[in-house]
């Protein structure tokens, strides 16, 4: 199957159509689709054409699958099927979430503090569960996290495991290569300078919450070696200089994204517990 091939109007396996694209991901597309066997409406992300030929990616989207596939938690997308066609095509079948991302809703503005709550709570759920299966996420960012529409409560739920690394296993890759967002992971991911553990992803809620507190990254620069520096440094101003948020919050934010590791909070539980206890203040 060639790569014009695969896209709405297409079909997968004989079984999955394509309705609509809604997302654009680093490996492969993800779109609106229906199982004719029970006419329900899932997700389906396939692995892109030029893709198909690199054992490399296909080990990486597949041990996506088999991460989702051991997961199983409210804040965690569920997977239904891994597959490959029979023209050679890889694609996950996961539940479809209705909603927009965290990206979206933060177009609106930031997020109301019983939001970032909720964010917390989920985030810290979800992702403790993955901890538990000895998976870190490693690439935390606003387009990775559904947001409920207004008025639905719904939880918000994680998306985007491409770039997960499992506790114990060889790197995917042997050059060094950054797999993710530069800008919402943790130093010791990009620089190499300290072993990756959980609190990568407690910087990654951490990035996540100054973001939605306030709308504007911590880390911003055109020049990817300037963004890197900055990065490394911990280079940018308290969260309650640019948003309307406690000390004591924005002292949790700080502790979380703290660039150097040693200063994080060291679980995600911990992350949680401080968070509780700024808001209670």
């Amino acid at each position: 199957m060639t790569e014009d091939a695969i896209g709405v109007g297409s079909s997968l396996a004989d079984r999955y159509e394509l309705l609509a694209e809604v997302a654009r991901g680093a490996m492969g597309d993800v779109y609106e689709a229906v199982d004719r066997e029970d006419g329900s409406k899932v997700a389906v992300k396939v692995l892109r054409a030029e893709y198909l030929s690199d054992s490399s990616m296909r080990r990486r989207f597949r041990r996506e699958g088999a991460v989702l596939k051991a997961l199983d938690h409210p804040a965690i997308v569920r997977l239904f099927e891994l597959g490959v066609d029979s023209n050679g095509v890889v694609f996950l079948v996961t539940e479809y979430v209705e909603g927009r991302t965290l990206a979206e809703r933060l177009r609106q503005g930031p997020l109301r503090i019983d939001e970032a709550d909720a964010l917390v709570d989920a985030l810290c759920g979800g992702l403790g569960a993955a901890h538990a299966h000895g998976v870190l996420h490693g690439d935390l960012k606003p387009a990775n996290v559904t947001w409920p529409d207004d008025g639905r409560d719904e939880t918000p739920r994680l998306l985007d495991f491409g770039a997960s690394k499992i506790l114990g296993l060889d790197r995917l890759t042997a050059t060094g290569e950054v797999s993710g967002t530069p800008a919402y992971m943790a130093p010791e991911v990009l620089t190499g300078k300290a072993a990756v553990d959980e609190r990568i992803d407690v910087y990654g809620i951490g990035v996540l919450l100054y973001e939605s507190l306030s709308t504007k990254p911590p880390f911003e620069d055109g020049h990817i070696g300037r963004l890197l520096m900055k990065i490394d440094a911990g280079d940018c101003l308290p969260l309650d200089a640019i948003a309307e948020v406690s000390a004591s919050v924005a002292m949790v934010v700080g502790q979380a994204m703290h660039h150097d590791k040693e200063s994080r909070f060291g679980s995600l539980s911990e992350l949680a517990e401080a968070w509780k206890a700024a808001r209670e203040e």
